[in-house]
């Protein structure tokens, strides 16, 4: 995203224009803002690239937050005259009133800071992909400009934007040389990454080997380097991670599922909270409170190798449309196929009992399918919109597993003298059956059928074999490539080679990154799908068992003669009666459930494979459904096994 297209640019810029009237002295504000700011938040700004100044953003923040308040004092007003609430609701709402525009406040006046940090991060996930395409451009062409410039043109990544930056300074003049342009680089970001000032300062130093031998080894030390630190950032970050997922896990999931079962008692020391307290606390409050606390932990994660985003212009996307909307009239057939099953029964005389109409009877609540098909309608929906987007990212998965190896045989070919379309064919059938395999086929088809030269039948937009494979490595590896074979054969074949070993390297890393965060991802996993569903319909029958015990003393307490109770203080059925009837705290508790399931999930792919949205979707479109399927029958199950013992 650019700065421009950036929606807290933009609001800051609009804020300024329409509201600047408001300030009683213009220049007076602008000057106390600037000296009211710290260094850090200076830094920050400058990080971010925000065409903007500090006024801007303090003004912005003190109309986002008023523009709130107005609102929600508005919503406030209309509710006080549209009915009447008790005392602890009204309490609630003026808290909120109070609380939510002090969170905006400090969200929008820290959003730069938040923002750079984000920016670091994720950055110095990029770092060895940027310094790859560096690396294997100053082996094919030992010349630094030429290098820094291919990584910038040539990457998506955060971090190339600031090599365009170098470069467009270079052009300037602001600095004599690319020496000197890199080297204030890595100052700049050894603050970040000591390992990236390193390699930048080998990376130069290779320029001054007269040694083409020594030139190659120490290219290779820079991105053994680069690599090393990368692999070193996840493993403090996995380490570091576990006391965070400990208290993710107890904090936001034990202790909220062990006070369920608490919550009918309460109603003997007078307390009787209501399902607007319930939904408030469980599913608002709780749910808030822990994605909020994993994206805290998620920011700090370095952000290594992201896969590119499958635009819908893709071949196989052009009826994506249709398909969404398939999907979206499935679901909500699902939806009312399911949602209104155990009302229906009802309706029906309750047939065998099946749904439950006091505590600890029959089988599940008539608002447990509610909560199942609103459930499998969301899981339907994202599966069929996410599948034609996993389908093109697996396969090009699959393509960077075989690329290496298929670089191998394309390089032996090429250094024995044999021309490029019979090295691409002969690769292919070697090759045979793989994915990577057939585009090579069609490049050697290209060449010999359209007589083009190798850039166009690899890239070109009209009948490139590779002009769908949205893999930035795939992509680069094949520019470099392309820019080698106008050496000799022998040369470019070596060349080739050489980039196969690198590709496996950076496939080496990725994997042991992965091994590494393995414990926590999986168990996230299985405590979104697996334990926090059980636990949840073992309290829920729990609590039932304590409904029904609570509702058998009140009845004998009942019988009693108010003369002849002996009681200090007259004690009623009203005293233990419950303020929540079981159907409504089913589906307040089931509702949590699954939004803590989603949360957990999301959390667990993003440490696992970053942003992959479609990756996501699918995730949660496989596990929701066992998440919630576990909570019914652990539900069920629960509810038979208590019921013999009350």
């Amino acid at each position: 995203m650019t700065e421009e297209g950036n929606w807290y640019v933009r609001a800051c810029k609009s804020t300024t224009k329409q509201w600047i009237w408001a300030v009683p002295d213009p220049v007076a504000f602008h000057r106390q803002c600037e000296r009211s700011v710290s260094q850090e938040y200076r830094d920050a700004l400058r990080f971010t690239g925000f065409d903007l100044e500090a006024f801007e953003t303090v003004l912005f923040s003190y109309v986002g937050t008023f523009s709130i308040l107005i609102l929600l004092l508005g919503i406030d007003l209309f509710l006080l005259l549209s009915r009447n609430f008790d005392a602890r609701t009204l309490y609630i709402m003026g808290i909120l009133t109070l609380v939510i525009p002090l969170i905006v406040l400090c969200y929008l006046s820290e959003y730069v800071k938040i923002k750079a940090g984000f920016m670091k991060i994720s950055s110095l996930g990029d770092i060895p992909e940027i310094l790859s395409y560096i690396v294997m451009s100053m082996k094919l062409v030992p010349n630094l400009e030429h290098a820094v410039l291919f990584a910038a043109r040539n990457s998506e990544r955060p971090l190339a934007k600031d090599l365009k930056k170098l470069a467009w300074d270079l052009n300037l003049r602001i600095y004599s040389s690319m020496d000197d342009a890199l080297l204030s680089f890595a100052d700049l970001w050894g603050r970040n990454s000591e390992y990236f000032k390193r390699s930048l300062h080998l990376i130069k130093s290779s320029t001054a080997e007269p040694d083409e031998a020594q030139r190659i080894i120490t290219l290779n030390r820079a991105l053994d380097i680069s690599l090393e630190g990368t692999e070193s950032l996840m493993d403090i970050f996995a380490a570091k991670l576990k006391t965070p997922s400990y208290i993710l896990y107890s904090i936001f999931i034990l202790i909220p599922l062990a006070l369920v079962a608490l919550l009918p008692a309460v109603t003997v020391v007078g307390m009787k909270p209501e399902l607007i307290d319930l939904v408030f606390l469980y599913d608002l409050i709780f749910p808030a409170l822990a994605a909020l606390y994993s994206e805290y932990i998620l920011m700090q994660r370095p952000v290594a190798f992201i896969p590119r985003q499958i635009p819908d212009s893709h071949p196989e996307l052009a009826n994506i449309k249709q398909k969404k909307r398939f999907a979206l009239m499935l679901s909500i057939l699902v939806l009312f196929l399911i949602a209104p099953l155990g009302y229906i029964l009802l309706r029906f005389g309750n047939p065998g009992e099946i749904i439950a109409t006091a505590p600890l009877e029959g089988y599940f609540s008539p608002t447990l399918p509610l909560i199942i098909g609103g459930t499998v309608a969301f899981s339907v929906y994202l599966y069929f919109s996410a599948v034609p987007y996993k389908k093109i990212r697996d396969r090009i998965k699959v393509m960077e597993q075989e690329f290496a190896d298929s670089l191998f045989v394309l390089g032996r070919r090429i250094s024995e003298g044999k021309a490029p379309e019979e090295a691409f064919a002969h690769t292919a059938r070697t090759m045979d059956g793989s994915k990577i395999g057939e585009a090579f086929e069609e490049i050697s088809m290209n060449l010999l059928s359209m007589r083009t030269n190798l850039k166009a039948a690899i890239f070109d937009p009209d009948f490139g074999a590779f002009r769908h494979i949205y893999s930035e490595r795939i992509r680069n590896t094949m520019l470099l490539f392309t820019e080698s074979v106008h050496k000799n054969h022998e040369a470019a074949g070596a060349s080739i080679i050489k980039l196969a070993d690198h590709l496996k390297e950076l496939g080496e890393v990725e994997e042991r990154i992965r091994r590494s965060l393995y414990d926590v991802t999986s168990t996230m996993r299985s405590t979104a799908v697996i334990f926090a569903p059980l636990i949840a319909g073992i309290t829920l029958a729990l609590s039932e068992v304590i409904t029904k015990i609570l509702n058998q003393i009140a009845e004998r307490v009942n019988r009693i003669p108010a003369d002849l109770s002996g009681m200090p203080v007259e004690i009623g059925q009203a005293a233990f009666s419950q303020s929540i009837s079981p159907d409504h705290f089913l589906l307040a508790i089931g509702v949590y459930v699954v939004l803590i399931s989603a949360i957990l999930t999301r959390f667990a792919g993003s440490i696992e494979y970053g942003g992959d949205r479609a990756q996501l979707k699918y995730d949660l479109a496989c596990m929701l459904p066992v998440s919630i399927a576990i909570f019914a029958v652990s539900t069920a199950t629960s509810r038979i096994i208590f019921r013999g013992l009350v």
